[in-house]
């Protein structure tokens, strides 16, 4: 469940940008959501990946409550909501190796060398965002969602000069898309289950957990004597 619980705030806290993103010229940005490429023997995941000709930036976007420190001591964030502090791996750091391995990644395939940037987009406008006073340059690096087209404005503005023709960036686009390849694991080993965990066939939504039989048409709980046509359409949902 609580895993259940980070993909779905991290769907949302990526789909948040999706508004202010959309302010921008679509025939001179490309952007990629989910984008995982091979670094020699590693793979690396880009949340939202924006690709021009005179820049690639990295949006790693975070969706948290509360309040957020990023502490430049034991570089990681802390987040306080309801006064229980919780740690988590400085994204800064993260992204920071993203660029390394982007930068890897354009050379290895025989592109220009381009710009490589990147921003910690926080997705929720009522978090609060806190540092250490000497950490006075986060700002250049962290924001909330609603400054993300004018910090976009501004790199645009600070970048005077393009690095990739209007060819190399519909190739890089192409071979991007190419190379990119979905992670590929068994739901079964990673939370340790075997075939026999799963609960089959379509079932009860008012016993959760019962087994419906199919007579005439129609769905029956022999518990609780629920009657339905459809069903077996959550059930579908659910394994889709």
């Amino acid at each position: 469940m609580n895993d259940l619980k980070k993909r779905e705030a991290g769907y949302k806290g990526e789909r948040s940008i999706d508004f202010p993103l959309s302010f921008l010229e679509p025939k001179s940005h490309f952007i990629f959501h989910d984008l995982r490429l091979q670094d020699q023997s590693r793979f690396f995941q880009l949340d939202t990946l924006l690709i021009s000709k005179k820049y690639a930036l990295i949006i790693e976007v975070k969706n948290m409550a509360g309040s957020i420190y990023f502490d430049p001591h034991f570089n990681q964030l802390i987040r306080t909501i309801e006064g229980k502090e919780t740690a988590f791996p400085d994204p800064i750091i993260q992204v920071s190796r993203q660029e390394s391995q982007l930068t890897n990644w354009f050379l290895k395939n025989g592109f220009p060398s381009l710009p490589i940037l990147s921003l910690i987009v926080i997705s929720n406008p009522q978090t609060i965002i806190r540092t250490a006073l000497e950490n006075h340059e986060l700002h250049y690096k962290v924001i909330h969602r609603d400054a993300l087209p004018a910090k976009i404005n501004q790199m645009e503005h600070s970048i005077t000069e393009s690095s990739f023709s209007e060819k190399d960036l519909k190739k890089a686009i192409r071979v991007m898309n190419k190379h990119h390849i979905d992670a590929d694991f068994s739901i079964l080993e990673r939370y340790n289950l075997t075939e026999k965990d799963l609960i089959k066939g379509v079932i009860c939504e008012n016993c959760k957990g019962n087994k419906l039989f199919r007579r005439h048409g129609t769905w029956l709980c022999n518990q609780c004597q629920l009657s339905s046509k459809k069903a077996h359409i959550p059930a579908l949902r659910d394994y889709f």
